[in-house]
């Protein structure tokens, strides 16, 4: 088996004929390497736009490509071609999905498939990197703090161009590469199932009357005695999750219960999260608990 570690830099353009913005591929940077891991070839490649006829200048600055640099580049399905060729049958990886994204979207575009041509075995290597450092659980992990958390020196990669994170990414894969770890995360990519998943925007539900929140949803427990709160407030709305006050009539602690709802491609996700009260309103009189909705 051997691995393709993928990196793409884009530029955010507005596309007339859609009528809206895209993100236009300008570079593909990846690293083949055997079953040891070992290198055994590297892939570069600009792509001259043909949406966006001018880089921004915020990616100009990140990447330090230029317009004069791009001038010279190949068609975004002439790279697709070569590369495929290049990458032969090999397990993809990236850094992230948002790479697969910005594929599938350029896929869409100029051939009129968002099905990735080269795409059939894919390993999304943050996720298994996160997974790997018991990184905590619904935080993204960036590349850059990967890299510090396993204590690699960043000196001699060349940051934000495809080819030096692509390096980059290789290296800490090396640092914690488990054949049987990683089998779970080899995804089969050639499936409608598996373009459903990575297209699925994921939503926050804001409507307490959504018929996918459950009335259970919405109950707290005590962080102290494990005893069960009641109500003491209103549901509030801020920032995207509901906060309400509450007290366990067990050992009278007061604290403030805090539910989002998240809808992912495999169903609802609730987090629950208990704040304390501040110490004036803990010296205020308990209320009777009001029925809980």
């Amino acid at each position: 088996m051997s691995f393709v570690i993928l990196d793409l830099e884009w530029n955010g353009t507005y596309n007339r004929r859609l009528k809206g913005f895209m993100n236009e591929i300008i570079e593909f940077g990846a690293v083949k390497v055997d079953h040891d891991l070992n290198v055994v070839d590297t892939f570069e490649a600009l792509i001259r736009p043909q949406v966006g006829k001018k880089i921004s200048g915020k990616i100009k600055t990140l990447t330090s490509i230029t317009n004069e640099d791009l001038k010279d580049g190949l068609q975004f399905m002439q790279v697709v071609s070569r590369f495929r060729k290049w990458a032969g049958d090999a397990v993809f990886m990236t850094w992230g999905t948002s790479d697969v994204l910005a594929l599938v979207e350029n896929c869409r575009y100029f051939c009129g498939n968002e099905h990735i041509p080269f795409l059939k075995r894919y390993v999304d290597l943050q996720a298994y990197c996160e997974k790997m450092l018991d990184y905590e659980p619904g935080k993204q992990m960036g590349l850059s703090t990967c890299a510090q958390l396993l204590g690699i020196d960043e000196e001699g990669f060349d940051h934000h161009r495809a080819l030096g994170d692509s390096l980059l990414s290789l290296r800490c894969f090396q640092k914690l590469y488990t054949p049987d770890q990683l089998e779970p995360f080899i995804q089969d990519a050639t499936t409608d199932e598996f373009y459903d998943r990575i297209l699925f925007k994921t939503m926050i539900i804001c409507d307490l009357n959504n018929p996918l929140i459950k009335r259970s949803d919405m109950h707290f427990k005590c962080d102290l005695c494990g005893g069960r709160a009641h109500r003491t407030g209103e549901w509030q709305l801020k920032n995207k999750s509901y906060r309400a006050e509450f007290i366990c009539w067990h050992c009278h602690r007061r604290f403030y219960g805090r539910v989002q709802f998240k809808l992912k491609y495999e169903g609802m996700v609730v987090k629950k999260t208990i704040l304390p009260v501040n110490a004036e309103k803990d010296k205020t009189e308990d209320e009777g608990p009001q029925e809980e909705s």
